[in-house]
């Protein structure tokens, strides 16, 4: 009986550890996906194009609370000036992301 208890403990915590990983693995890919589409509507910007962006290891990625969006923040260089660039990519019924802001 106790080793039955100990056993199914086991096997939960291990169940566990799989689901976490795999979760940081989706979420990974995601945050990778709102990060490039962010530095494209960045690069494309008409104030910010020429400015030379962080990478995705610099730059905060968050998910947005209550939505499927990721807010996006990639510091910069403009000019001698740094700045913050500000974006939302939001997850598309296909699975890409498009910015939302």
């Amino acid at each position: 009986m106790f080793m039955t208890t100990i056993v199914q403990r086991l096997v939960m915590a291990g169940s566990l550890c799989l689901a976490l990983a795999l979760a940081a693995c989706a979420r990974g890919k995601d945050e990778q996906a709102a990060y490039d589409v962010c530095l494209v509507a960045a690069k494309k910007d008409p104030v910010y194009g020429k400015a030379e962006f962080a990478s995705k290891e610099k730059s905060n990625i968050q998910a947005s609370t209550g939505d499927a969006g990721i807010r996006v923040n990639i510091p910069y260089e403009l000019a001698g000036k740094k700045g913050l660039y500000q974006c939302i990519a939001d997850k598309q019924i296909d699975g890409t992301y498009k910015v939302t802001f």
